[in-house]
């Protein structure tokens, strides 16, 4: 049996932590994380951890989803097989690289193909044991050769510039013709070759460098242009040595609900946001803008969150709950009901207790709450739960 939890983490930062599942080889978790996301990310991923008995915890596998990917299961209930987790599929960061394809015309009349490769930096590599010393190797591979060269170490970044620029002779030397690089007589072979970036952390321990991640590049795409610049996703290392099977591992089940808001520069809602504003003057409510805006919403707190927000921020906050409140307080026929269904008038009165309230509350109770709490003194005033040690003064 297992201890197990599992972790959320936005490519490799851990963003949430479920309670750990004693004695289990099927753990139910059944816990909901929502959070903003504040940066980019590539993938969205979860890992499950086994404690022992010495609280030591191992990694079991993982789900990692692309963050293009994550359409694909919005808001339905899925099981992902666990991957096997190595350091070599753990990479993060990107690597900016420029490829230029040439010809050469030696002294004597022929023609060779050559191409200069330029790594000009990194951005966000891992720091390994709290460091990171990156370099970069950079392979010509063809079916028949393989030619290395490599980046000078950069000290303790992991962000590194580099701009160096290394030459790899493409084709054998042949009659010159007026024939184009994109027609040279190799082609075949060409499409056969590849640029392979590798980054490695330079270390002083006996193991050797760590390998950060890895960029393979086939040269057939050079036909359509001769230079190509772009950034690149490292990606995990390619690794025909697996042995355990995807299955192997078990699976998880996710339900993962994911939105993208799209925000644009404040004159582009001008227009709204006057008329938003305009909604307390206008008679009937329920033809003001906020109004129609808010009753639309299935979820009444969606709309209430937002109009709150704009009405406080500009003073009218007031005026704005009186009209809609009155509005309400005239249409109701049973006064038991008044403000208590899911109606925007309700909701906008929670959330403006909420944002205007809690600072009060936190003045006020909050240094006397934790005081009950750090002393434990009993403080039961309710006659009818008094123990017979009780003493009602002393609780008062």
């Amino acid at each position: 049996m297992r201890d197990c939890y599992c972790t959320v983490n936005l490519d490799q930062e851990e963003v949430f932590r479920t309670k750990i599942v004693e004695k289990s080889l099927c753990p139910f978790y059944g816990e909901d994380f929502y959070c903003e996301i504040p940066r980019s990310f590539r993938h969205l991923s979860f890992y499950i951890f086994d404690r022992d008995v010495f609280r030591r915890d191992s990694i079991i596998g993982k789900v990692a989803i692309l963050k293009e990917d994550l359409q694909k299961y919005h808001n339905r209930d899925t099981w992902f097989q666990l991957q096997h987790v190595d350091a070599d599929s753990e990479v993060q960061g990107k690597v900016h690289l420029e490829l230029r394809l040439s010809e050469v015309i030696t002294d004597t009349g022929v023609i060779c193909h050559k191409l200069a490769t330029r790594v000009l930096e990194c951005q966000g590599l891992p720091i390994v044991n709290g460091q990171c010393d990156p370099y970069a190797t950079v392979t010509l591979a063809g079916p028949y050769r393989s030619e290395v060269k490599k980046t000078k170490v950069k000290k303790k970044t992991n962000n590194p510039q580099f701009d160096e620029v290394f030459y790899f002779e493409i084709t054998r030397p042949s009659s010159y013709s007026k024939k184009s690089h994109f027609e040279i007589e190799d082609a075949d072979e060409v499409d056969k070759m590849e640029i392979r970036v590798d980054l490695w952390n330079a270390s002083n321990l006996k193991f050797g460098d760590e390998f950060l991640g890895e960029l393979r590049l086939p040269l057939k795409f050079l036909r359509q242009s001769s230079c190509y610049e772009a950034w690149y996703f490292l990606q995990p290392r390619v690794n025909g040595n697996k042995t355990l099977k995807p299955d192997d591992l078990g699976s998880l089940r996710l339900n993962v609900v994911y939105t993208e808001d799209h925000v644009f520069l404040p004159e582009h809602y001008n227009p709204l946001r006057d008329l938003l504003l305009k909604s307390a003057d206008v008679e009937p409510v329920s033809a003001s803008t906020a109004h129609i805006l808010g009753e639309a919403c299935r979820e009444k707190q969606e709309a209430a969150i937002p109009l709150v927000r704009l009405f406080l921020h500009y003073g009218k906050i007031v005026p704005f709950i009186s009209a809609i409140a009155n509005a309400e307080i005239k249409r109701t026929q049973d006064p038991n009901t008044i403000f208590r269904g899911n109606s925007l008038t309700s909701k906008c009165i929670d959330e403006t207790m909420k944002l205007a309230g809690k600072h009060y509350l936190q003045v006020t109770l909050k240094p006397i709450i934790d005081e009950i709490c750090q002393l434990h003194k009993p403080c039961e005033i309710d006659p009818v739960k008094l123990k017979d040690a009780d003493n009602l003064e002393n609780n008062r």
